[in-house]
């Protein structure tokens, strides 16, 4: 009878099995290491984008910072410039309103008329003066409420003069000066046109 020792062969398989168990193993631990790696890699090259990224956006965010900074400036010095173009304004109009309303007072004037006396205390305004009739008198405060320097234009008083060599009418007017008008609508001229008179 023959006996053949398989002990061996039992053991070989055994350490092949192992084998293969330990080459499965470290495969699946190689292939987690490599997935791990690849993650990590990953992940570094998104922190750097994101870090690129943020690193632009501040740059972007200075740079409309100073813009915005400049925008400012330009505002309040436009709003400087306004200011002194307004107070500019005032003092040419505060130049010009008495002289304009000379020229209309002159160009209101007629001939056979002379003023004595004009006097503007607080807006409110007193003319007197000579005229050779009522008609003149009415004409001159007509031309008056013509002009938008001249407001509530009203004739107080017109009498007989007593001196001789004189016009034999005098009179007495008062008005509200305004040396820069407001437009008004044509219904206040012709109401100021208008005026109630006393005469002695």
């Amino acid at each position: 009878m023959i006996r053949i020792n398989l002990l061996p062969v039992k053991e070989l398989k055994a350490e092949v099995s192992r084998r293969r168990e330990i080459v499965l193993g470290i495969s699946c631990l190689g292939l987690t290491l490599l997935s791990l790696a690849l993650l990590y890699g990953y992940q570094l090259h998104q922190k750097s984008r994101l870090e690129k990224e943020i690193a632009v956006l501040q740059a972007e965010l200075q740079e409309f910072t100073v813009k915005a900074k400049g925008v400012t400036e330009l505002q309040n010095r436009i709003k400087e410039l306004e200011g002194k173009h307004k107070v500019i304004d005032e003092i040419n109009k505060k130049k010009s309103g008495p002289v304009r309303v000379m020229e209309n007072l002159s160009a209101a004037t007629p001939a056979a008329l002379w003023l004595t006396q004009f006097k503007e205390t607080g807006g409110d305004l007193t003319i007197t003066g000579l005229a050779m009739d009522n008609q003149t008198i009415a004409e001159f405060l007509k031309s008056l409420a013509a002009h938008d320097n001249f407001r509530d234009t009203e004739l107080v008083e017109t009498a007989q003069t007593e001196q001789t060599g004189l016009p034999p009418r005098r009179f007495l007017i008062k008005s509200r000066l305004l040396y820069q008008p407001s437009a008004r609508p044509a219904a206040d001229n012709r109401a100021s046109a208008a005026p109630t008179a006393r005469t002695n």
